[in-house]
């Protein structure tokens, strides 16, 4: 009797919690659930006796066709493989088991009897998800990393051609100021003339529009190059920045100008001046901004509807802020509690990973920050990141930002 005692509690121990299901002609006529079914489901052996459909009404919904399928083999005297699948508690929390099955057979290989060894693996399987998030995070910094790389050497390579073009077109600029008069003088005296096929009278305004234009336009691709270039650097890691949230929302509008100009005719920006530096990362606030933007042209339904992004400070909490606002589609509230976690996304079937709401909430804890959503199905939605002030001698005047 000893002896038994012992060994039943070894059992116990080894395998969390032990049943036995008795057969008769292929169904199943009584089940006994060992007192190691508390610490695993809540439920007492009593339960079970008392309440013989307990068993299954406790799998999880979207397991019980399998665990159904695992028992009928089992019924039918077939060796089945371990299975793992998910239950309610009875406290209501969902636990994950791994189920095996051993089959009894009596001398004419009838199966009379199963025993079924249970398994608490809710601690592994959540370690298995944490792995499995963070290889993937692992995947997607390595892919950008390389991306990094290629667009630093792309806007080199922009660059060197433009350069050409910025100091030929300044020197041009120069020559048609110089030749200007020397052509209206021309005019005045001789009448109109053709120049680039069209009348002088005609085309010199064209012209000066066109020089000028393509010094802005070559001014700008020097522009986007340098804060690509910028944007793809190594970035150091270092907190202890003077970060200017205005300059930080100017390089994310600039990265991001092309997807604006196609997704909206109605992109406004608000900076308050004089706002406070913040101490931080200005190169991981930028790829905030920038998610934060991309999410809300992505969002848009047509090209009137309205983005907004403003930058404030609010002197009584002592909090630089950044809000994006879009007119966009919304999020439902049943996603709206998720919409940080690691890979979850509303955009699965165009392309989204999940992964830049994610980054973007640890970047703004690693800041010490805060992110508030807010949104409603087919209006839009607002999201607002703020930063604290680290000290006092950190409200300084910036009088000299233009904007």
């Amino acid at each position: 009797m000893e002896i038994e005692q012992r060994f039943e509690k070894l059992i116990n121990y080894l395998t969390d919690y032990i049943y036995t299901v008795t057969i008769s002609n292929g169904v199943a006529v009584d089940t006994f659930h060992g007192p190691g079914c508390v610490s695993v489901t809540g439920y007492t052996s009593e339960d079970y006796k008392k309440d013989p459909e307990l068993w299954y009404r406790m799998v999880h919904s979207k397991d019980r066709e399998k665990v159904l399928t695992q028992a009928r083999f089992a019924l039918s005297g077939f060796e089945v493989e371990p299975l793992e699948h998910r239950i309610i508690h009875r406290d209501g929390s969902v636990r994950w088991v791994k189920n095996k099955i051993v089959v009894t057979k009596d001398e004419f290989e009838r199966p009379i009897a199963y025993d079924g060894l249970i398994n608490d693996i809710t601690k592994l399987k959540k370690a298995e998800f944490t792995a499995a998030i963070k290889n993937r995070q692992l995947k997607q910094a390595d892919k950008m990393a390389s991306l990094g790389i290629l667009v630093s050497g792309i806007a080199h390579e922009i660059n060197n051609p433009n350069n050409f073009i910025l100091l030929n077109i300044q020197l041009f600029s120069k020559i048609w100021r110089d030749v200007t008069p020397v052509l209206d003088e021309y005019y005045k005296e001789n009448g109109d003339f053709v120049i680039a096929g069209m009348l002088y009278s005609k085309s010199k305004g064209k012209i000066s529009q066109s020089i000028d234009g393509i010094l802005a336009g070559s001014e700008r691709i020097k522009n986007i190059t340098k804060s690509l270039t910028e944007y793809a650097r190594a970035d150091s890691g270092n907190l202890n920045e003077q970060v200017d949230i205005n300059k930080v929302v100017e390089m994310a509008i600039l990265i991001t100008g092309n997807l604006i100009k196609k997704s909206t005719t109605n992109f406004k920006v608000d900076y308050e001046k004089n706002l406070p530096l913040i101490r931080g990362n200005a190169q991981q606030l930028e790829q905030v901004v920038i998610n934060l933007i991309t999410n809300a042209c992505q969002s848009l339904k047509k090209d009137s509807d309205e983005i907004k992004v403003s930058t404030y400070f609010n002197a009584e909490r002592k909090k630089v802020r950044i809000k994006v606002e879009d007119q966009g589609s919304g999020i439902e509230e049943r996603d709206l509690k998720y919409i940080m976690d690691p890979f979850f996304t509303t955009k699965r079937n165009m392309g989204g990973t999940g992964l830049g709401l994610s980054v973007s909430y640890n970047i703004i804890k690693s800041h010490n920050g805060s992110l508030i959503l807010k949104s409603e199905p087919g209006v839009g939605t607002m999201a607002r990141a703020s930063f604290p002030v680290s000290s006092d001698d950190n409200l300084i005047s910036r009088e000299n930002n233009e904007l």
